[in-house]
């Protein structure tokens, strides 16, 4: 009876059943970290600013002014300070007010992409690492989690949908739109020439490989599902000859690179500022606006780290002169661009609250600026636009933040998941119809580019802002 039931336990049984641990720990994962609203945990004790003119918006900052007392300890260095410092108008009363976002963010606009962005984040790297610790940690039989690859794909096409859809966002400057179209014309005939230039002994996004397998590969996997496995290998000989050109795969992965870059744009000018804020903060507002000290560094490596990922990919400069093998090689590409966006998360709350630190700056420069204090009556309405913007473009920001590391991440984890070519016996599943070749083609070079056009876009930003150019700076 046993020898029958083990006869019994097809392929794609032994597939479904590999397959719950995965299943049950994406369930759980996703249920932690919507019952414990990771996201609003995220940015809900954030600080934006507000001049009380309403009756509705006077309790809200006296109600911030109660509580601030028991809010966690930068939140209520913020508002102690703010309230100690407070200047007051014509009439008396307060101008200016720090209030925290709280669950009214879930409200604001983009913050669903936000989530989304952060959710498929946490899940996929939950299932890589999974994937390969399980073998160890636990002494389970490797198999495959392909919800790797699924997962990795939808936070791939996910996060560039929604950067791209913050570029038609109504309060996005015409003159940024355009900037993003040429950008990303830029990078489409860039990615191109770059592919077709690019010498495989030092860049190699294994194409060669990806134009030779993927079409026989593909017919011989449909094939087995409809005729049978042996019809299929007499299709996969006459196939064999079926040859994908590389100019095809290459125009196919320059136009993605192209949007991404584009899209990239607008998110690199205003991290840029945020980062600048961060590091730089006015001479007056040292006590006001800024970050802690232990969040210099890290906000360094975030806009350091792309930079060294994209030369720690070149053959030349990191295989060759440590001996790396193949696998270890492949382990430094991966663990190289996840390090980086995983960076890229933790600063993500610093530069959102140093980006809503710019509309107390602008109050702040008008009411005590050159101007004077005439000023700020004829200017109120101007600065109070600029606060109510900068509220509304929090989450437009968050996402923007976060946009570049969710596709590092997601990169990394689809490269790393499929660093192992197809074995001859191995159990077929929905991913496997493309071979890992093809899946390693577009992971490492989307990762990379992305990489590159953030590392060359943020420091164009930061040599701009060194050189006083207002857009970065402002």
């Amino acid at each position: 009876h046993l020898a029958t039931g083990a006869m019994m336990s097809t392929p794609d049984e032994r597939a479904l059943m590999g397959m719950l641990p995965y299943t049950a720990l994406t369930v759980v994962v996703t249920l932690v970290a919507v019952g414990k609203n990771v996201t609003l945990r995220l940015l809900g004790s954030l600080t934006y600013y507000l001049i009380p003119e309403t009756p509705q918006e006077q309790a809200k900052a006296r109600l911030a002014r109660v509580t601030a007392g028991k809010s966690p300890s930068e939140v209520r260095r913020r508002a102690a300070r703010i309230k100690a410092n407070i200047s007051e108008d014509a009439e008396g009363t307060e101008s200016i007010a720090a209030v925290k976002f709280g669950k009214a963010l879930v409200l604001a606009p983009y913050f669903r992409e936000f989530d989304y962005a952060l959710l498929f984040v946490i899940l996929v790297v939950a299932n890589f690492a999974a994937a390969e610790l399980a073998p160890f940690a636990l002494n389970l039989p490797e198999h495959e989690n392909i919800l790797v690859p699924m997962l990795a794909l939808v936070a791939v096409f996910s996060s560039t949908r929604s950067l791209v859809k913050l570029l038609f966002d109504r309060l996005t400057p015409k003159i940024e739109r355009q900037a993003a179209l040429a950008v990303g014309v830029v990078g489409f005939v860039l990615a191109l020439f770059f592919l077709l230039l690019v010498p495989t002994s030092a860049l190699d996004f294994e194409v060669a490989g990806t134009s030779k397998e993927l079409a026989p590969a593909m017919a011989k996997k449909i094939r087995s599902r409809v005729v049978g496995r042996k019809a299929a290998e007499r299709v996969a000989d006459v196939a064999g000859g079926m040859v994908v050109p590389e100019l095809q795969i290459f125009i196919g992965l320059a136009l993605f690179a192209g949007i991404i870059t584009g899209a990239l744009l607008g998110p690199a000018v205003r991290i840029v500022r945020s980062y600048n804020m961060c590091v730089r903060p006015p001479s007056w507002g040292g006590d006001f606006v800024g970050v802690s000290k232990a969040m210099v560094p890290l906000l360094h490596a975030s806009f350091a780290l792309p930079v060294v990922t994209v030369f720690a990919w070149l053959a030349p400069l990191s295989r060759a002169p440590f001996g790396l093998t193949d696998e270890q090689y492949d382990l430094v590409r991966v663990c190289s661009l996840m390090a980086t966006g995983v960076v890229q998360v933790v600063v993500v709350p610093a530069l959102i609250q140093a980006y809503l630190d710019g509309g107390l700056v602008a109050w702040y420069e008008v009411k005590h600026g050159e101007r004077g204090v005439q000023a700020m009556a004829a200017l109120r309405g101007v600065v109070r636009q600029k606060l109510e913007v900068t509220k509304h473009l929090a989450c437009k920001v968050a996402v923007q933040a976060v946009g570049p590391a969710t596709l590092m991440i997601a990169c990394a984890c689809l490269l790393g998941s499929k660093r192992r070519d197809d074995s001859e016996g191995a159990t077929e599943n929905i991913t496997s119809l493309v071979p890992a070749v093809c899946w390693r083609t577009v992971a490492s070079f989307l990762g990379w580019w992305t990489c590159a056009a953030w590392a060359m876009l943020i420091s164009v930003g930061v040599a701009a802002a060194k050189a006083g150019v207002e857009t970065f700076t402002r």
